[in-house]
């Protein structure tokens, strides 16, 4: 290829990292996200918002995108206002969801070996329970207020998804057989989703 092809190749990449560093330079020279208590002692409006690194418990999916560009747009939305404006990036160490989910792969492996061997759940029994569960939810949603939202499932139900164990949860997740084991130690997690 010659240089001109080369070139328009890369042209639009080339223009994106030149209107980076300019919108970063700009920002840098007018320090735009520096904030500094006011001199003159007056109180503008103030605005603090954090979002914490997700855990490392599972994959990273559209969800955190969609948390975390909802404070990122709320932020930029008073800076522009004239409010002074904190965003730090935060963290969350308890790691006990990273402790539960290596806890559930050891107690999966001792009580149903390695690579374990779940029991099947009867599907009669399912589809008998899950009527009966839509039933109640039809008997709740005629007692309520029409003008109140109330969401179909709570936030644990929506992220739970199909799977009953914590390894089909690995599987699910593109995580090998021969892999899910070491996950029984929370270490490993730091480890394997950096």
């Amino acid at each position: 290829a010659s240089p001109s092809d080369t070139n328009m190749a890369t042209a639009r990449r080339d223009t994106l990292l030149k209107l980076q560093a300019s919108a970063q330079k700009k920002w840098a020279d007018e320090k735009t996200f520096e904030v500094s208590a006011p001199r003159d002692g007056s109180k503008p409006p103030k605005f603090f918002g954090n979002f914490p690194y997700p855990y490392m418990n599972g994959m990273l999916h559209l969800g955190h995108a969609f948390s975390l560009s909802k404070l990122e747009f709320a932020s930029a939305y008073h800076r522009l206002k004239g409010d002074e404006t904190l965003f730090p990036f935060a963290f969350h160490c308890t790691g006990m969801p990273i402790k539960a989910s290596a806890d559930k792969i050891r107690n999966e492996i001792a009580n149903f070996g390695n690579p374990p061997v779940f029991p099947v759940i009867d599907e009669a029994e399912r589809e008998r329970l899950a009527t009966t569960k839509a039933a109640e939810a039809a008997k709740d949603a005629a007692l309520r207020d029409p003008t109140k939202f109330v969401a179909k499932k709570s936030k644990a139900t929506a992220k739970a998804g199909t799977q009953a164990y914590q390894w089909q949860i690995m599987q699910a997740s593109g995580v090998e057989d021969s892999e899910i084991p070491p996950f029984a130690d929370p270490k490993h997690w730091l480890q394997y989703f950096p």
